[in-house]
């Protein structure tokens, strides 16, 4: 094995704003980033690990310097991909120069993108042409399966495809993730959990709230919280429901409607350092969504001891099994019997919050996790 470091570099479009909580990006980051952002950094912090990141532009910074080293990770910036570019690639994958210089650029030995998206196809292109490694990590189900081949998609989810299957390093987010990728792409792959660092949690008489924390689109079905506000009247619920591109209208409705409920406080857009003190004040929180990855809100709420119920998303069944909340089966009339018990049983919430602590420690603690992922980038790099 060699002594020198190892390189790598990941292709984040838009995590620039997790390092830099002043910058104006022009788009909302989600799980993905958040999960890039934490492994990123932490392997930055190893002495014999070399990182930088190829994200896009924010619109500003608080000190005005955009490339450069933050959190030991070198940046290199990238302007925003153009609408009519966007709209072309939509339908046809035509690789992005700037994406393909800016990873020249990098040097990396491993290059390590995470999500289904023509970028997929545009790192896995630059590490065949320059003989380097492609590391993919999958962000949802749908990377696992057909969906992005699906209607006028099929060109750019055919690139997509590709990338995937000629990445040299595959991690799924679950068992059911990594049965998907081998069903579907013929694609072997290990599993990664998404990782938080430990945080405080607060006594059960500081739990305020029903919690949602999410980007308002429409799969995520922010509609489907706001009927179950209106079902428990005198509980209070708080919505975190950030502005996503693309979905404008949705939003508004969403907020129009959220202000006629007299127990919903919507806060819209919450900073990612602020939404912890959400969970940690939450009774209990909520997901809506009709698929997910693994959902960085159920690792979120564990840490700090917050039970979880979702609607219909349940990876590896893990609610149930490791008893940290429920899933309602995509029947939201269950999901509203499920949250008045959790709500009127204190010895269920008592131990559900028990074994949300207890899980986090043991699936999904980012210092526990380290050492694997970082070995296996190892590996991959002296292959």
């Amino acid at each position: 094995m060699s002594s020198r470091k190892t390189r790598v570099c990941v292709i984040n479009p838009f995590g620039y704003e997790l390092f830099d909580p002043a910058a104006r990006a022009a788009r909302v980051f989600g799980g993905v980033e958040v999960q890039l952002y934490y492994l990123t950094t932490a392997l930055a912090r190893l002495d014999d690990f070399e990182v930088s990141m190829v994200v896009e532009r924010p619109e500003s910074t608080a000190d005005g310097v955009l490339d450069g080293v933050r959190e030991g990770v070198r940046m290199l910036t990238v302007p925003r991909e153009r609408a009519a570019m966007t709209r072309i690639r939509t339908h046809v994958p035509i690789p992005l120069a700037a994406y393909l210089a800016a990873m020249d650029k990098a040097h990396a030995d491993v290059y390590l993108q995470r999500g289904g998206a023509l970028l997929t196809g545009d790192v896995a292109l630059h590490c065949l042409l320059h003989r380097r490694r492609f590391a993919f990590m999958a962000a949802h189900d749908w990377d696992c399966d057909h969906h992005h081949r699906a209607g006028a998609q099929y060109l750019t989810g055919t690139y997509y495809a590709a990338g995937l299957r000629r990445a040299d390093l595959v991690y799924a987010q679950s068992e059911f993730q990594r049965d998907q990728l081998e069903r579907h792409h013929g694609v072997s792959s290990r599993v990664q959990r998404t990782v938080y660092p430990p945080a405080d949690v607060a006594a059960p008489a500081e739990r305020q709230h029903v919690l949602w924390v999410g980007r308002c689109v429409d799969w995520k079905r922010p509609t489907v919280f706001l009927d179950l506000a209106e079902s428990q009247p005198d509980v209070p619920f708080v919505m975190a429901c950030a502005p996503y591109e693309g979905e404008h209208s949705l939003y508004e409705a969403v907020a129009r409607r959220a202000k006629t409920i007299p127990n919903v406080r919507f806060l819209g857009f919450v900073p990612f350092a602020e939404t912890e003190d959400l969970f940690r004040h939450a009774y209990v929180a909520v997901n809506t969504s009709t698929a997910e990855g693994f959902p960085n809100t159920f690792v979120q709420a564990a840490r700090v001891a917050t039970p979880v119920l979702s609607l219909e998303v349940d990876p590896d069944g893990i609610l149930g099994k490791h008893g940290l909340g429920a899933c309602a089966g995509g029947d939201s009339a269950l999901l509203a019997v499920q949250l008045s018990h959790v709500l009127d049983d204190d010895a269920t919430w008592q131990r559900q919050s028990r074994n949300a602590l207890d899980y986090f420690r043991q699936t999904h603690d980012l210092d526990a996790i380290l050492p694997g992922f970082a070995a296996s980038l190892r590996e991959l790099c002296d292959r």
